[in-house]
């Protein structure tokens, strides 16, 4: 009896090392016929800005690829085709891995740069004032903006809003050029700047016509005649050289180049070269764009200058330029 038992259980562990091998086999061969070699994977990544809220394309070129997984890097979904788009929510640094055929794997980083904001002119705060004023004298000031609910005014001798109403008032205590700003319902992307000459008290009176002298009077007949021309406080005529688009392009390029400063600019703005300007649909100060252009390749597609109205006074410049690193 126990030998027959013995030869029984001996055949049995037979057939099943028979079948666990049929069954590996049959695996294997399955693998095999399935298996596409892992070679170098190409991905594409492209966009117009690279931008936060901006739709980003992601193409795969890999040969002989059966199956794609994007992992964007920002914990949002997986995307399993071949070519996906998608869009960061905030600017950064996001680590792209796409694995093809659940094997192979290349990563790239994307840099994602702040939303461009764009001004809206319909956005811009509406108010007139006069060009000059003197020491001691009340302005008066009303914003004229559609569905304006809250209002910021500073009128250029402290750095704190001075009017928080829709009409507002001021008096000067020194004698300049002065900036007057406005914000409306607390959108600081969107402020309108105007300047106002404040002349001193005692100077007026001199030029008051009742008691102009010959020389006073050939300066304020110079200065009605020549509109192109600001009066410093003492009333004396500024000359504001004329300067045009494409010279103020040349004279951007050979700041770019180090070969000219800010400094140079000083006469157009009227001494004030921190003036707001617009580049690339931004807000900024001129200032701080020669800066950053010093030493970097500049491409200017479009360079328009606003004036101050009746003279040659350069207020703000809007530009476009191809971007190298700058803005």
């Amino acid at each position: 009896m126990s030998k027959q038992k013995s030869k029984h259980l001996d055949k049995s562990v037979i057939y099943l090392f028979l079948i666990s091998f049929l069954i590996s086999a049959s695996v294997l061969a399955y693998r095999y016929t399935k298996y596409i070699p892992c070679q170098d994977v190409e991905l594409s990544i492209n966009a117009r800005a690279y931008r936060q809220d901006e739709l980003i394309k992601f193409l795969d070129n890999t040969e002989n690829a059966k199956s794609w997984a994007w992992d964007f890097g920002d914990d949002s979904e997986i995307s399993t085709n071949k070519e996906a788009l998608h869009f960061y929510k905030s600017p950064g640094e996001y680590t792209v891995t796409l694995t093809v055929n659940n094997i192979c794997e290349a990563t790239k980083v994307v840099t994602i740069k702040e939303k461009l904001f764009v001004i809206d002119s319909t956005k811009l705060p509406v108010f007139n004032i006069p060009r000059t004023i003197k020491v001691g004298e009340t302005l008066t000031v009303k914003d004229e903006t559609n569905n304006a609910s809250t209002w910021e005014w500073r009128f250029g001798e402290t750095a704190d809003a001075n009017a928080t109403s829709r009409t507002a008032e001021y008096t000067y205590e020194k004698a300049g050029l002065k900036t007057i700003s406005l914000i409306v319902n607390g959108d600081i992307n969107h402020i309108t700047e105007k300047q106002i000459m404040v002349f001193a008290l005692e100077e007026e009176k001199d030029n008051n016509l009742t008691q102009i002298t010959g020389t006073n009077r050939n300066i304020r007949d110079n200065i009605k005649a020549n509109p192109t021309g600001v009066a410093d406080a003492q009333g004396n005529l500024i000359a504001v050289p004329l300067i045009n688009e494409s010279q103020f392009k040349n004279k951007l390029m050979l700041i770019s180049k180090n070969k000219l400063t800010a400094n140079t600019f000083s006469e157009y703005f009227c001494g004030n070269i921190n003036k707001t300007v617009i580049v690339n649909g931004r807000e900024t100060s001129f200032l701080l764009f020669c800066e950053k252009i010093r030493g970097r390749r500049l491409k200017i597609k479009q360079l328009t200058i606003y004036r101050e109205e009746g003279s040659n006074c350069i207020k703000s410049i809007g530009i476009k330029h191809n971007r190298f690193g700058i803005l």
